[in-house]
């Protein structure tokens, strides 16, 4: 009999665990439902230089090397937000609460939080033939609430600092790679938009009654920030990135909303767009689910940022003309750029020990 044909993509499987520090790789302590690959790019370059040939002669020599992943959710579950919140924001944050974990972050704008370095275990059938990446952090995000009210979709772009191979002799892996017994949860609850609520306002105090109703058809939630990438002669034989240096971040959230007295018209969103001056708005969008984290509590998760009108575009769905808004959120002094709670059932043993 022929052997069996090894490499398998429906085989693929994405494992990540929460680190403690930078520059000490962890065993995975969660399999995510993901599509993608990571990127490997280890900066191998030939040398300017005379040879006396047409052709390369001599041989190329390693640099610093380039290591990302573009990683995305066909389905997004409230219990894969706190990855993409503290891949990207840090801050080190646990969870409260029994069996319903409550998840909070509040980035700082005026200090740099503490930084939640991921490590990336990827691989299919050929367990000789897995990468174990380390020191991930999220550059930039995007989730996505569809027309027609249906499960939002994710996407992450990953930055890494290590790289290692379970069939590489030089960069071995820490640890046993893949971490055994991690299997692509069969019970996690999607975010559907059917389950949204928007709110707007021009405070925080006013948000409760502040609900856009019959107005949104879609949003998308973008996150982006600037790394700078830190590497150090440390006697460690190695093109590791000892640290990162976070830089400018930027928030945005894209609306598209069907044309109601709230988004066009004198004393509208849109009109705040169109101002002189810049206008502050308050924005929230809350999620509860029909499933139940434990008991009576739902899973929900809800985000607040105070926002700024940059663009207006026009759009049509299903023949009827639509509006879409972009804000950019900023920091007002008092409260947060940024305000998330997720309720589910993800402890932090299975996100990874921070050591928090």
């Amino acid at each position: 009999m022929s052997p069996v044909v090894a490499g398998l993509t429906r085989l693929r499987k994405h494992q990540f665990g929460r680190q403690q520090l930078m520059g000490t790789v962890v065993a995975a302590t969660r399999a995510y439902p993901h599509t993608g690959t990571p990127s490997v790019d280890l900066a191998w370059t030939d040398p300017e230089i005379d040879v006396g040939s047409r052709d390369i002669v001599a041989p190329p020599t390693r640099g610093p090397s380039e290591l990302t992943a573009g990683l995305d959710s066909p389905q997004l579950m409230y219990n894969n937000l706190p990855k993409i919140f503290s891949g990207f924001f840090g801050g080190a944050e646990s969870p409260t609460g029994g069996a319903a974990k409550t998840w909070r972050w509040q980035p700082a704008s005026s200090t740099i939080d503490v930084i939640d370095p991921y490590t990336y275990e990827f691989g299919d059938d050929v367990t000789t033939d897995w990468y174990q990446l380390g020191d991930g952090i999220i550059e930039s995000f995007e989730i996505t609430g569809p027309e027609g009210l249906g499960v939002l979709t994710a996407t992450e772009t990953w930055r890494f600092g290590s790289v290692a191979s379970t069939g590489s002799t030089d960069s071995p892996v820490s640890g046993t790679v893949p971490t055994p017994a991690l299997t692509v949860s069969t019970t996690d609850v999607p975010i559907f938009l059917k389950d949204a609520g928007i709110y707007i306002a021009s405070s925080v105090g006013g948000l409760g009654a502040g609900q856009i109703t019959d107005a949104l058809h879609t949003f998308t939630l973008r996150g982006s920030q600037e790394i700078d990438l830190k590497r150090y002669a440390n006697a460690t034989q190695t093109f590791d990135i000892s640290d990162y240096g976070p830089g400018a971040r930027t928030i945005e959230l894209e609306c598209t909303f069907a044309k109601t007295s709230d988004t066009v018209g004198t004393g509208s969103e849109s009109d705040a767009w169109m101002s002189d001056v810049a206008v502050n708005r308050y924005i929230r969008l809350t999620f509860t689910s029909t499933a139940f984290a434990t008991g009576a509590t739902p899973y929900s998760w809800t985000f607040d940022m105070p926002a700024r009108y940059y663009t207006r575009e026009e759009g049509e769905i299903g023949g009827n003309s639509t509006i879409v808004l972009t804000a950019h959120a900023f920091f007002d002094g008092t409260n947060e750029v940024f305000d998330t709670t997720v309720v589910n059932t993800l402890t932090e043993a299975m996100l990874g020990d921070n050591g928090s």
